[in-house]
């Protein structure tokens, strides 16, 4: 890979740099959650294993740029796609965002051969951190029972939110669409990987009806009609349909906390050569937790000054931890 003066340091160093720098913080009244695919985060040291060398490295600016939306939308926790590893994460904190309270820095390998990962930055703490890369699973419309994995991971991350139970949180990078001209099974890909996700969601509500449950990221499908196609993207339309069975009859286990903001609001894919503006970019929480939405907070970050650093935009939204928090 190419070699551009982007500021890293030595990972341990900045590991410990940050857990003795502050203490663990309080749990908030509130908690706000941000997904954000932040395109191409290579650092300069050249990863063999990877198929990353026509990637450039990501530019000091463009990382200033990240650091500079994450603050500007003061999140207790951050989704990350499309970044490389955990030194390059916590080298971002270290140098832009010292003083934001990110003690919890995760970036996990998944299957992607060209080495775009998935990540985590939290203020509250994280009990447990899990990958479902070699987990199996099927489209739910094949009859061949044809086994898929996932084309980058499933991220699932347990975070104490200060109750009995903890917030299960699902980081998504679904398969993308850049290549489906070449790839015909990019579609039905993606739209068992969907499945996978809400297979992964029922599985919990099962057992707990209650449960805080969150699936953000890039789920690189729109919830409206495709542009060469007649009807929604088959992904986002398996997540949206309401169960036909069980507790949640009628409902769905999936909620969009951005549902019902006009389209152009919706954007968090503003376009480029292979598709038109689009809405990739999702928070989905469990009934309970939807419930807890606070009023005003979901929106897609479209501050274009802050959002140069990525194609894509952060989406964003506040929850109620406490019966007597609210704005």
């Amino acid at each position: 890979m190419r070699i551009c003066p982007v500021l890293l340091v030595l990972f341990v160093t900045l590991t410990l740099g940050l857990a003795s720098s502050a203490q663990e913080a309080g749990t908030p009244d509130e908690l706000t959650v941000v997904a954000y695919n932040v395109e191409n985060y290579f650092d300069v040291f050249d990863d063999p294993y990877s198929d990353d060398d026509g990637t450039a490295v990501k530019a000091r600016v463009q990382i200033q740029a990240l650091a500079n939306a994450i603050a500007a939308l003061d999140a207790d926790v951050v989704f990350l796609q499309e970044i490389e590893n955990e030194a390059a994460l916590v080298g971002m904190v270290a140098e832009f965002l010292p003083d934001a309270g990110y003690l919890h820095a995760i970036v996990m390998p998944t299957n992607s051969t060209r080495g775009i990962n998935l990540g985590v930055l939290s203020r509250v703490p994280v009990l447990s951190a899990t990958s479902h890369r070699w987990k199996p699973f099927f489209h739910p419309d094949d009859p061949s029972r044809e086994p898929y994995y996932f084309a980058r991971d499933l991220q699932e991350i347990h975070l104490d939110v200060g109750r009995d139970a903890p917030l299960i949180a699902f980081n998504v990078h679904l398969k993308s669409n850049s290549s489906r001209d070449g790839d015909p099974r990019s579609m039905k890909w993606r739209t068992a990987e969907a499945a996978a996700v809400k297979d992964a969601t029922r599985a919990i509500l099962a057992d707990d009806p209650e449960a805080w449950v969150i699936a953000a990221g890039d789920f690189n499908s729109d919830f409206m009609v495709a542009p060469d196609q007649e009807g929604p993207w088959p992904a986002m339309a398996h997540l949206r349909e309401p169960e036909t069975a069980g507790p949640f009859r009628g409902k769905r286990v999936l909620v969009d906390v951005h549902d019902g903001l006009p389209r152009k609001q919706r954007e968090s894919h503003p376009g480029d050569a292979f598709y038109p503006p689009a809405n990739f970019d999702y928070i989905l929480a469990s009934p309970a937790l939807a419930a807890r939405l606070v009023p005003g907070s979901a929106r897609v970050f479209d501050e274009e000054a802050l959002t140069t650093g990525s194609d894509h935009r952060p989406v964003v939204a506040t929850f109620r931890l406490s019966e007597q928090s609210g704005r």
